[in-house]
């Protein structure tokens, strides 16, 4: 008799945490204590025992720092302590330990005790009647074991049909989902924590951000916009906006109808179709919590993972690491080629608990005795800076950050693991050691330390063409682009916070920097150059390292999610593969975005069914802007949706004039139309109050009328309507980039309408896991 149980499969978890980021390299999701030092509460579970006897006990589990032991438990059966401390074999990597024999009577409650809170870890428990056993130990095998004994279910269950997959819910994926469901495709949406948002969720809490908001700019640039539009931030990497990105994303995409979410799935292998071999059939996914394994079949598949795991197993080309300068010219290309990547990096926040709070240091942490003792820009801000409610100083930890010498992905765990030591160690200058900090610092505990890593780079899947630091110089502008970006050539030192210079991108390439450039991104580089049906965004784009270090912030990769979004949808509906959008419909794919409220480098809005370019067009008053350019009432409809160098492309009242300022659209016949966008310049210069109307029975007849408004961009669907001429009317003086005017089918209206109120809604905390009743 043999019974074998997934730790993670607890009947109550207690202070025990289900951490899955590290499946595809020791196999499965594992319960693990994280108590910041306070050992937390049991795990519990109960099982009945068919046959009653003597049962060997086996426990898969990892000494994480074999040279101390950091985090040992024990196991209690029915009351009874294991003599075993586990989490202290001396042996580095995941291990089965020998537990003792016990007699066990039918019923057994089983207890996981944590002894240190610093990160026990367990993964499966096992109890066999065969006293002799000794459980395997290759990953593969303890697989097939796994399956034998309901570890994970034996069936794979099929899942309905899709016609778009997409893997990774951050930014970038949630938007693709949802781009490709409102174009009319069938959409799973497949995430492996508890919550959306990736790197900008509270497990791992970066702030997004996209075009760099130090340069300088015109006092009109909306920055990113489109679908981003309904749930961004201004991006000026605070936490204050950060915290909001996951309940806004999770709302946007309840949304939709034709998008089924699965969180808490693991996308963990893939099946290739039998002909033609260059296209993906199926993934299969495993249920963390559960060990359900689920089969998805699909048309396209979009890797949003950032990790590319199933990009990768499915064979597509791949690139980790940096390129040498023979190989694309890049001005900062080395003279070797090399390994080495961005790191990765966890977060903690301090609590100022209004009464003297004693830290006792493991003796496993990294020591940093005075303040003389870091590099430069590393020592942590002060907590009387004060971390909340501005965020400034959980900000600034991006400089945690470790690994970039390593595998960023096979190392995944142990990079994890060594910045456990880096943020104890850093805690403990603060706590103990710091000059700066020894006023204020008695009062304050760890109110949280993240154990989620965040990534920058790992593996970058190869397309059609690949994306270099020349072209992010140069502004190169392509035939097919589809997004843009404008962050800096944010090249991160690979040791990281132990890199003995100046923290941040490189010091010595200055000149390179790029700082607020916007560029263009060809859709080449989202889809695979050998996988037929495998698209990505985000950090896994076919570039090179260098030009990754501008791509990959979140805001540019929920542009990227938006095309490859609207590009796979229109695969299903062309009955096409993801290569022939670019041969035969990008110009297609281009307009589509734009109606979306993409921004594309270069490119003009020529949409036959928009109705505003057909109308004569006339206003209350025109400003004559501070170059002489009189911002005309036809400039809303030229086809040019912001700034363009010096051109506002934009109408505006003047500001001397009376209001209410208006802006008159009228048409020689009768029109009839259900749903108008509206685009303002600037999320800051949009109005609070505007009102739309039409001519009716020879009365302007209000349809629509927004209050406290906080948006830029407004897409309002309506009841069929009947007119000669549209109107709007604000008390402000507020500049009008775009306005489009359509008859659409009923299901888009009624999408609209739904999006148009979820954009509006307030955000409800609470937000963080420091905030009374967090929940997400």
């Amino acid at each position: 008799m043999t019974i074998l149980l997934e730790a993670e499969h607890f009947k109550e978890c207690g202070g025990w945490m289900v951490d899955s980021q590290f499946i595809d390299i020791m196999g499965s999701p594992y319960l693990m204590a994280n108590g910041m030092g306070n050992p937390v509460n049991d795990a519990v579970t109960k099982i009945n025992i068919p046959k009653s006897g003597k049962y060997r006990l086996w426990v898969r589990t990892k000494d994480w720092l074999p040279e101390y032991h950091p985090g040992t438990f024990q196991i209690i059966m029915n009351g009874k302590e294991s003599n075993k401390t586990f989490g202290k074999k001396g042996m580095s990597g995941w291990l089965w330990e020998d537990g003792g024999v016990f007699d066990i009577i039918y019923e057994c409650e089983i207890r996981l005790h944590d002894l240190t809170g610093y990160y026990s870890r367990c993964d499966v428990i096992l109890l066999t009647d065969d006293l002799d056993f000794i459980p395997p130990t290759d990953t593969e095998s303890i697989q097939i074991l796994k399956a034998e004994y309901g570890g994970v279910s034996k069936e794979i269950k099929t899942m309905p049909k899709y016609d778009v997959i997409v893997i990774g819910g951050g930014l970038a994926g949630c938007t693709a989902a949802v781009a490709a469901a409102r174009n009319c495709a069938k959409v799973a949406l497949i995430q492996d924590r508890p919550m959306l948002g990736g790197n900008t969720s509270p497990e791992i809490m970066v702030p997004p951000v996209g075009v760099w908001n130090g340069r300088k700019e015109s006092p009109f640039d909306p920055h990113e916009t489109g679908l981003i539009e309904e749930y961004r931030t201004p991006g000026r990497q605070n936490v204050t906006e950060g915290k909001l990105y996951t309940k806004r994303l999770q709302r946007l995409v309840d949304l939709e109808e034709d998008l089924d979410l699965y969180l808490n799935t693991r996308a963990i292998a893939v099946e290739m179709k039998p002909n033609p071999v260059n296209e993906i059939e199926a993934i299969i996914a495993l249920n963390v919590n559960n060990g359900q394994r689920m089969r998805f079949y699909s048309r396209i598949f979009i890797d949003c993972s950032g990790d590319s795991v199933i990009s990768v197993a499915s064979g597509a080309e791949y690139r980790q690491g940096k390129e040498s300068k023979a190989m694309h010219n890049e001005p900062w290309g080395l003279d070797e080629p090399n390994t080495n990547t961005m790191g990765n990096g966890i977060k903690y926040y301090p609590v100022d608990s209004g009464k003297p709070q004693i830290f006792n240091p493991p003796n496993w942490i990294y020591k940093f005795p005075t303040c003389e003792s870091f590099y430069k820009n590393r020592h942590p801000r002060n907590l009387a800076g004060g971390i909340m409610p501005d965020g400034k100083g959980i900000d600034h930890q991006w400089i945690l950050e470790l690994g970039g010498t390593r595998d960023t992905f096979k190392d995944a765990e142990e990079i994890r693991d060594d910045l456990f030591r880096l943020i104890y160690g850093v805690w403990d200058h603060l706590k103990n050691h710091c000059e700066r900090n020894q006023d204020v610092a008695p009062n304050y505990k760890l109110g949280w330390v993240g154990y989620i890593a965040g990534k920058r780079e790992n593996q970058r899947i190869i397309g059609d063409y690949i994306l270099t630091q020349n072209e992010i110089i140069q502004r190169t502008q392509f035939d097919d682009t589809v997004a843009y970006g404008g962050w800096v050539n944010d090249d991160h030192y690979s040791e990281g916070f132990f890199h003995k210079g100046s923290a941040g991108f490189h010091e010595d390439h200055k000149d390179y920097a790029c700082p607020g450039v916007e560029y263009s991104i060809p859709y080449r580089c989202l889809y695979s150059k050998n996988i037929n049906n495998l698209m990505m965004a985000g950090r896994n784009i076919s570039a090179t390292h260098l030009a990754l270090s501008n791509i990959r912030v979140m805001l540019t990769c929920a542009l990227l999610g938006h095309a490859v979004g609207v590009g796979a949808a229109m695969c299903i509906k062309e009955k096409i593969l993801p290569r022939g959008i670019y041969q035969n419909h990008i110009k297609s794919l281009q307009q589509q975005l734009m109606k979306e409220g993409a921004f594309i480098i270069g490119l003009k809005a020529d949409d036959p069914n928009d109705l505003a370019p057909k109308a004569s067009i006339k206003a209350s008053s025109e400003k004559v802007w501070t170059t002489g350019e009189i911002m005309k009432a036809n400039n809303v409809a030229n086809g040019w949706s912001r700034t363009i160098g010096d051109l506002t492309n934009a109408w505006s009242p003047d500001e001397n004039a009376q209001s209410p300022h208006w802006i008159e659209l009228q048409w020689d016949n009768l029109i009839e139309f259900n749903v108008i966008h509206i685009s303002f310049q600037k999320v800051t210069l949009s109005p609070k109050y505007f009102l739309i109307q039409i001519w009716q029975n020879n009365i302007w007849k209000t349809i629509a009328e927004v209050d406290n408004n906080q948006h830029r961009r407004h897409v309002i669907g309506l009841d069929i309507l009947k007119t000669t001429k549209i109107r709007l009317l604000e008390d402000e003086p507020s500049g009008i980039s775009e306005i489009r005017i359509y008859n659409e089918p009923e299901k888009v209206v009624k999408t609209t309408q739904k999006a148009y109120h979820n954009m509006r809604l307030p955000d409800v905390g609470p937000f963080l896991p420091w905030e009374d009743g967090f929940k997400q």
